[in-house]
């Protein structure tokens, strides 16, 4: 269990936070590549409100939503070249953020050299816009293997989750769930009896899983602080296992968006995208599921489902939560490190370590539900596909 502090410790992510502080140490995807436009259009991450638009040199550009002179929301303005110009008094701020139009204002004045909004380094990577919010010098955004692969058809997504970003990560390094949440979808775990065990890794952490009267391990990885990567079944019978990864990226105390990235080999190369937008306590049904919800829904019920912020200070730890108690411990160290004035863990300024290929495993996620549709459960390929 956590104390009541130590909860509101990990869980509170605003701007001067100690967990917030840490977390602006890291890259976070903020949109997909396909919907950053020149429509300019607010985020709210890490409880900053944000806006973010692509310029006409074709480059995405990261600053705070409202204009510095009287607080309105820029994404009523509009992009003109790499700059945005606020509608109601005509200023205008460059891509880095600094005024370079004041309308109103005497010619010549020198007042539009003294305002500049805060703004943010961004970069694209596979099908997704990354940002990195805290002091510079920005570490290497790391390249984790389903973000390097491209012969194939990849899957990018994004969707809110209503619940504080630790419910989520939580979520990753409780293994033991598959075999009774997933359980009807994922017939080799159902039901059967599980041990397991966590590896620390210099990207974060190994789910190691051993299921009774198999002879096969299920390995699934965390990267902390707030990425997982994972299988799922083939979107055909008879074809390979979906790469998948997905981050969870705080938007603020309450809220959480994750972007989904994933994979398979195929000889036509495309790249699809989705959005969706998911309202609390309303989840996917499937009838013959053991729960009445689809497979993918159950995670986001389960971390919706214990409270927006967890109850932790009630909570009974047992022997199979000792990936949870392994993330908590990490997360202390991270938070010790910042607070020393270094870097917290698995952050990558080597160039030689840059790129991350996980130990992945789960050939027993082969095994499928004949009549379902594991295409659209994890997946629909076929939506808004931009090749």
């Amino acid at each position: 269990m956590l104390s009541q502090e130590d909860n509101a410790l990990f869980t509170s992510v605003g701007p001067g936070t100690p967990t917030g502080e840490m977390l602006r140490r890291y890259w976070h995807p903020v949109e997909c590549t396909e919907f950053v436009t020149s429509k300019p259009t607010r985020l709210k991450i890490l409880g900053e409100e944000l806006l973010i638009y692509r310029g006409a040199s074709g480059k995405p550009v990261l600053t705070q939503l409202r204009c510095a002179h009287r607080s309105l929301a820029m994404d009523y303005g509009r992009v003109e070249g790499d700059s945005i110009r606020c509608p109601y008094h005509g200023w205008l701020y460059d891509a880095t953020g600094q005024c370079t139009a004041q309308p109103a204002e005497p010619e010549g004045s020198g007042f539009k050299e003294k305002v500049k909004l805060t703004s943010y380094p961004v970069q694209e990577a596979s099908g997704l816009v990354f940002a990195y919010l805290g002091p510079l010098p920005a570490p290497l955004l790391p390249l984790y293997d389903v973000m390097m692969e491209e012969d194939g058809a990849k899957g990018i997504a994004r969707r809110n989750v209503n619940c504080n970003w630790l419910n989520c990560i939580e979520n990753i390094v409780d293994i033991s769930h598959l075999a009774w949440l997933h359980g009807y979808t994922f017939p080799a775990y159902g039901a059967k009896k599980v041990t397991y065990h966590w590896d620390r890794k210099d990207y974060g952490m190994d789910n190691v899983m051993d299921i009774e009267g198999i002879d096969d391990t299920h390995i699934s990885c965390y990267a902390f602080p707030n990425v997982n990567r994972f299988s799922a079944p083939p979107a055909e019978k008879g074809g390979e296992l979906i790469k998948s990864m997905i981050f969870r990226v705080p938007m603020d105390d309450t809220s959480t968006m994750q972007f989904y990235i994933r994979f398979y080999a195929s000889a036509k190369k495309s790249i699809n995208y989705q959005r969706k937008e998911e309202k609390l306590g309303v989840y996917r049904q499937l009838a013959e599921d053991w729960w009445g919800i689809d497979v993918g829904d159950q995670d986001r019920m389960a971390i919706e489902q214990q409270g927006v912020v967890a109850d932790r200070p009630n909570e009974h730890l047992g022997v199979s939560d000792g990936g949870i108690i392994m993330q908590r411990k990490m997360l202390r160290e991270s938070l010790a490190l910042v607070e020393d004035g270094k870097d917290p863990l698995c952050v990558i300024r080597d160039p030689a370590k840059q790129k991350i290929v996980f130990p992945q495993k789960s050939s027993m996620m082969e095994q499928r539900q004949d009549h379902l549709n594991y295409n659209r459960a994890f997946v629909n390929w076929n939506a808004n596909a931009a090749e």
